[in-house]
């Protein structure tokens, strides 16, 4: 890269002394010409003023920023509605997919979001009604229990009743028995006709007395409702067991849900998706087509390439500047940049803090445009002017009257007619004129001659 550099540092003047003594031999004798005339020179006095310094750089016109587009659904693309390098404004259509397949598409999205939502329904619903099962038979449980318990209570208390009954008549029967024999002696007596009508009454009564019938009839109907009840005990173990493995866990209903969301999450997304895609692909800033991917009719999945764009607005001219210029660039400096003959502002946004081994140990600076417009060719070469410096009160000189040798850079100053040989600290340059930090003040004056070569204390006339 050919670079200009308005910094020039003017090396030591190597030029013979033109000086010389004529000699013509007269008629009348030989006159000479002194040779210790002062020579002429041009002069300047320092003055305090502006001064600016600029380097121009060669460099390529690039977007900073740029989107490459993806399929967000599966597809046939329909129309392009752009080509490469086309500038395109936010919201333009650049392509459109088959509105009939687009349409197909969302339709059996749609119908898969129902289908799994009615999924997630059942399953809440099963869920539902192996929780009510369960919870019945653990309800009913616990009644029959009680009633089980009751039941047997009452059951054995009539059981004892009957048989305290039972056993009085029984005691009264063999009382009666003995009463008959102590009577047997007297077999046609009263007495002994008496006790076997009793005997006999004991008899029929320890079988068929109705209170007796009546607890029997009781404690029968007491066996039947306890059999009743732990026959329906031993359903609800049975549906209590059978539901019990059926429940839903609090993390499972947490999974439920979690999947819930996710399908309509992923699901929505989906339709919106293939929403958004019956409108087309827009651009979604201004900016320059730089790749289309897709052809027309061509079929794209899900996340496959579609086209690139690359923004306008965020402009930058990238330099590669070398070791020795790159001392002068700071960011933050100003800048000019000509494309197609129209001049743009900018200023220094980025310099790379390594040097890049395939441009010769060159140095990456970037340039950012200010107001970058539809005019604007991306890739294209161009030059920066950027201003290294602009000092509004600088002790200034002529980079003429600038001179170096081995002992440092210095000017002559005159001084009584004398040229004095003055060292001095330079800071900014450009092509015409030099700062100067130290050496010299406002008010001195400096000469040089550009024909002939200035001695320390020659003798010297400002022309």
């Amino acid at each position: 890269m050919k670079e200009k550099i308005t910094t020039i540092l003017r090396s030591k003047r190597n030029k013979a002394l033109i000086g010389g003594v004529l000699v013509a031999v007269l008629a009348i004798g030989a006159v000479s010409i002194s040779a210790n005339a002062a020579t002429k020179v041009n002069s300047y006095k320092a003055d305090i003023g502006a001064l600016a310094s600029t380097m121009e750089l060669n460099g390529k016109v690039e977007s900073d920023s740029e989107k490459i587009y993806f399929s967000k659904v599966d597809g046939i693309v329909g129309a392009i509605q752009v080509k490469e390098g086309d500038f395109v404004k936010k919201d333009d259509i650049i392509l459109t997919y088959d509105a009939e397949e687009i349409a197909r598409l969302t339709a059996i999205a749609e119908y898969g979001a129902e289908a799994e939502l009615g999924s997630y329904n059942n399953s809440i619903q099963t869920g539902n009604r192996t929780a009510g099962l369960y919870g019945e038979a653990t309800r009913n449980l616990g009644v029959l229990n009680q009633q089980i318990e009751a039941t047997q209570i009452t059951l054995t208390q009539k059981q004892n009743e009957l048989a305290e009954r039972r056993a009085a008549l029984a005691d009264e029967g063999a009382k009666l028995q003995i009463s008959l024999i102590e009577w047997s002696d007297e077999p046609d007596s009263e007495e002994y006709e008496n006790l076997q009508k009793l005997i006999q009454s004991n008899a029929y009564e320890q079988q068929y007395a109705s209170d007796i019938m009546d607890m029997e009839k009781e404690i029968n109907d007491l066996n039947i409702a306890l059999a009743g009840f732990k026959e329906d005990k031993a359903q609800m173990l049975s549906q209590k067991a059978a539901t019990q493995m059926g429940l839903m866990t609090d993390g499972a209903k947490e999974q439920l849900e979690a999947v819930k969301a996710a399908n309509e999450l992923s699901s929505n997304e989906v339709i919106s998706n293939y929403k958004n895609a019956a409108e087309g692909v827009k651009a979604e800033f201004d900016g320059i087509v730089t790749a289309i991917n897709v052809t027309s009719g061509s079929g794209v999945a899900t996340g496959e390439q579609l086209f690139t764009i690359k923004s306008i607005s965020d402009v930058v001219v990238k330099l590669n500047v070398n070791k020795y210029d790159i001392v002068n660039i700071e960011e933050g400096q100003k800048a000019t940049v000509t494309i197609k003959n129209k001049q743009y502002d900018g200023k220094v946004v980025r310099i790379s803090r390594v040097a890049d081994e395939l441009e010769s140990g060159g140095i990456a600076v970037e340039v950012k445009l200010d107001k970058p417009d539809s005019d604007i060719i991306l890739g294209i070469e161009t030059k920066a002017i950027i201003e290294t410096a602009n000092l509004t009160e600088a002790l200034v000189v002529p980079m003429a009257a600038l001179w170096e040798d081995e002992e440092g850079t210095f000017l002559f100053v005159e001084k009584n007619g004398k040229a004095v040989k003055t060292k001095v600290e330079t800071g900014v340059r450009n092509e015409e004129q030099v700062e100067i930090l130290s050496g010299i003040t406002a008010g001195d004056v400096v000469v040089w001659n550009d024909a002939s070569e200035i001695r320390d204390g020659m003798s010297v006339r400002i022309g």
